[in-house]
């Protein structure tokens, strides 16, 4: 089912419910306002959806299993300096694949670039739905190779489905706590615990499969479960969108301002078509030319 783009709120209850078809969930945070409320809202609202869905919790950070993990049901993994290769070949059998589930990393800081795609490959799965948490604020682990390359968010944001960018409420205040951190580092003691909120703000980007990201603000009460979309207007971001392409490769993907100019110079043949408000509707415009030979009895002619 295709949302309405006027409709950002159904959008983003859908993504949460998973009825959206979205495999890849990235979420970008820091210290000052982390994913964890975004974390139990989307359990929350797609446990309601669909009840007998099954979490499996990819923990790095994460010491206390979450009150939501079920026993008998979902499964905690604790992965840090651990072989996932061998704890995913115990978990992902081939009957569990069958069904519908939601998969949480906590966080992907603590893999290693090298490591990034051939844990996506062992995760994505038809059924599954990948949930993963990058911190912004933490350093990208140094890899011992000379392999040179995207950065580890670069391929994550790349791969994803959707993006949220979480921050503060008061991130558009320039002396609040959010850019302050982003400027100068973060002030110890930090106190963690005490500046999270539980109303925050997302800045979600959608990606169709028709290549176009669609870009929304929204406001969101985890307490409540209430969304409000903060701003109506709507970006649209083509694939012309050379951001996409920055670091991908090792040679340049983009095109210069001259290639631009010459590009939208070139006369489309299926432009003919709109011309006189759109007579000729969805048509293909062919005029005859004096050496054509038009043959009255064509069988493939358009008997209208």
């Amino acid at each position: 089912m295709s949302v309405s783009v006027a409709s950002p709120t159904v959008l983003l209850n859908r993504i949460f419910s998973l009825r959206e078809p979205c495999p890849f969930l990235l979420v970008s945070d820091t210290f000052v306002q982390s994913a964890t409320f975004l974390t139990d809202e989307l359990v929350h609202k797609a446990r309601t959806s669909n009840p007998e869905l099954k979490l499996v919790y990819l923990s790095f950070e994460t010491v206390c299993v979450p009150s939501y993990i079920k026993e008998g049901r979902d499964v905690f993994v604790r992965l840090l300096e651990a072989d996932f290769e061998t704890q995913f070949g115990r978990i992902f059998s081939d009957k569990e694949t069958l069904k519908h589930t939601l998969i949480v990393v906590d966080s992907f800081n603590y893999i290693p670039q090298t490591e990034i795609i051939k844990f996506l490959k062992f995760i994505m799965k038809p059924n599954h739905t990948v949930y993963g948490v990058y911190h912004q604020d933490i350093p990208p682990l140094r890899s011992n190779s000379d392999f040179q390359g995207p950065s580890s968010y670069s391929y994550l944001h790349f791969l994803s489905s959707c993006v949220f960018e979480i921050k503060p409420t008061s991130f558009e205040e320039h002396d609040s706590l959010y850019h302050r951190t982003l400027e100068n580092g973060p002030c110890f003691p930090v106190g963690v615990h005490s500046i999270q909120q539980y109303i925050f703000f997302i800045h979600l980007t959608y990606r169709r499969k028709s290549g176009r990201s669609l870009e929304y603000n929204f406001k969101i009460n985890s307490k409540t479960h209430k969304y409000e979309d903060v701003k109506q207007t709507l970006t649209e971001v083509t694939q012309d969108d050379e951001s996409l392409l920055k670091d991908l490769t090792t040679f340049n993907l983009g095109t210069t301002k001259k290639q631009k100019e010459q590009r939208d110079k070139v006369d489309l043949p299926f432009l003919e078509a709109q011309k006189s408000m759109g007579s000729v509707g969805g048509s293909i415009v062919y005029e005859f030319e004096k050496d054509d030979d038009y043959d009255e009895e064509d069988p493939y002619e358009d008997p209208f």
